[in-house]
């Protein structure tokens, strides 16, 4: 399937934009992201309007201040002296100048340029929840803060359980503050289960352990563990990647069997589906076989806990039931396979323990909106702590809500009510057609980079909106394949290292030149990776990315900065 998808990127009627999926589009733009105060009132407030019609203006972001009214001036009120007004000012009903400046210049994820990462605009119905949520001001930590919110918190999870194949009626979830918080908690469900006494004691006085996540996960994989007190270099083990960047199961196998030989205990096995630059899909299904196998084959006690960071790619679960045969939405061809390879992935999230899931992100609703999906709700017995530690909490209604077992004392609902209107009004056919959309944006992408003949893509069997690349001298290199199948070779080829550091200079430096013209893409310094030498060290390669979530962007930025792209 990954040869077909290579294949069809160079096919110039693969890449072809269907004009029934055009009218799909169209009509899911016009409804979810076009901020029409008719369709959703909400825009018609003047502050909120005057935002939008300042954005649509799309300016580069060295021509937003100059084209703000008063802009200059409010910049050097918002950088000079601050205090606290001493009198109270009456509100009359016009919007607030700095509320007003300081949105409508905040990072402009609505222009179709805005390509930079996996952020982008959000939806207007989750807008439009998130602020609900934000006026009723609920905490979901304790069910009488919360009142209904709490049951709303509980309706969504059950939706993304019954999409991706858990049980509604044994999993549960939270809603937490970002992806990083997510998988926090898949660490933490681990530890607790693996090490109980740590919950008292510490992890001064724990077996010995060990940590396995992949060398191409988030980075939030081992700022986590810092958090959590564990020895990063002692006690982790990260497992090596293919070339597509996913999880190496030979090293993970090689890895496991050795923990277990000695009687090392591994809490939690950290995987990854959508890393952030290249979009690499980790399997799971192997893994989670793999874990049984080998814990019945050396009698451990307590398997390690199966995390899957989903925050970039659980998006995908909508496309789970898809006719690809019958194809209603009229996807490309080069899409379709790609989305078919993907999903034959993703329909193995269900062996997950848990999994992250970030709504603020390629989910369409404002920040902050994640999720930790967890299979088993009585793992959340192993993060309890002890009653006594609630006293000043109704002792009846501590056990509505997951009070004593979550990290934060007070969990905000904004999240919840973003999630719940997008999930509501979009829906599976909606999240489909824009999905689809970006996924086609980022295929066209390829396929101009590889029409131009000094282009290396990074992992293109990968698909996803992520696309990685590097950009040669067409003076120094024929051909690209081989150039950077010797950059690859640097850890054991000292001047295959030197043409790594001439060629990446040379791209960094053109990136610099070119500024943000058509696509705001970003500079990568870990775009890919080398052969690991006989040690297992590598070396990281730079490069450039554009992450394609941005439902405005469309084939006109790709072909503008197509003509210059270097």
């Amino acid at each position: 399937m990954a040869d077909s998808c290579l294949s069809l990127l160079h096919d110039s009627e693969a890449n072809q934009l269907g004009s029934l999926f055009q009218r799909h589009y169209d009509a899911a733009f016009a409804d979810y992201f076009s901020r029409d105060p008719a369709k959703w009132p909400v825009f018609s407030e003047p502050g909120l309007n005057r935002i939008h019609q300042f954005r649509q203006q799309k300016l580069a972001p060295n021509e937003r201040i100059a084209a703000y009214p008063d802009g200059l001036a409010l910049q050097q009120l918002l950088a000079g002296h601050a205090s606290i007004a001493q009198q109270r000012l009456v509100p009359n009903g016009m919007p607030d100048d700095m509320l007003t400046f300081a949105a409508a210049l905040s990072k402009d994820w609505e222009n179709p340029s805005s390509v930079e990462n996996v952020v982008t605009m959000p939806c207007d119905p989750a807008i439009y929840g998130s602020m609900m949520g934000a006026m009723a001001n609920p905490n979901l930590a304790y069910s009488e803060y919360a009142g209904m919110a709490d049951q709303l918190e509980k309706y969504v999870i059950r939706q993304i359980a019954n999409q991706v194949g858990y049980d509604p009626e044994q999993s549960t979830g939270i809603f937490t503050q970002g992806g990083t918080f997510c998988n926090l908690y898949g660490y933490l469900l681990g530890l607790r289960k693996s090490l109980p006494t740590a919950l008292q004691h510490g992890m001064g006085r724990v077996p010995d352990f060990r940590i396995i996540n992949s060398q191409g996960g988030h980075y939030s994989n081992m700022t986590n563990l810092s958090l959590l007190g564990v020895d990063i270099k002692d006690k982790t083990i990260r497992i090596k990647v293919t070339d597509s960047h996913d999880m190496d199961y030979e090293d993970l196998e090689r890895q496991l069997r050795a923990c277990f030989a000695v009687n090392c205990r591994v809490p939690t096995i950290m995987i990854t589906m959508g890393t952030t630059d290249t979009f690499a899909v980790d399997r799971i299904k192997p893994v989670y076989e793999l874990r049984n196998r080998l814990c019945e084959e050396y009698e451990v006690e307590v398997a390690p806990h199966i995390h899957v960071d989903a925050a970039v790619g659980w998006s995908m679960i909508f496309f789970l039931d898809y006719d690809f045969a019958r194809n209603p939405l009229d996807i490309n061809p080069v899409t379709l396979a790609g989305i078919e390879r993907t999903i034959s992935r993703v329909k193995e999230l269900k062996y997950a323990d848990s999994f992250t899931v970030d709504f603020h992100k390629w989910g369409y609703v404002p920040y902050t909106s994640s999720l930790v999906m967890i299979k088993n709700k009585q793992d959340m017995k192993a993060l309890e702590n002890e009653p006594e530690n609630f006293s000043y909490f109704e002792h009846d209604l501590q056990g509505q809500t997951h009070l004593q077992s979550t990290i934060e004392c007070s969990r905000g609902a904004v999240g919840v009510f973003g999630a719940y209107a997008a999930l509501k009004y979009m829906g599976i056919e909606g999240y489909q057609t824009i999905l689809a959309h970006c996924l086609q944006n980022a295929n066209y992408f390829r396929h101009q980079l590889l029409k131009q003949g000094n282009v290396k893509l990074m992992a293109p069997e990968n698909q996803g909106p992520s696309v990685g690349f590097r950009i040669y001298n067409p003076q120094w290199v024929d051909d690209v394949v081989a150039e950077f199948a010797k950059e690859q070779q640097c850890m054991t080829h000292p001047e295959y290292m030197e043409l790594l550091r001439r060629n990446s200079q040379w791209h960094r430096n053109a990136f610099k030149g070119r500024g943000k013209v058509g696509l705001y893409t970003n500079w990568v310094e870990f775009i890919s990776r080398s052969a690991y030498n006989t040690a297992g060290k590598y070396s990281y390669i730079p490069g450039e990315k554009a992450v394609f979530m941005n439902p405005a962007t469309g084939r006109s930025q790709i072909d503008l900065f197509m003509r210059h792209y270097c």
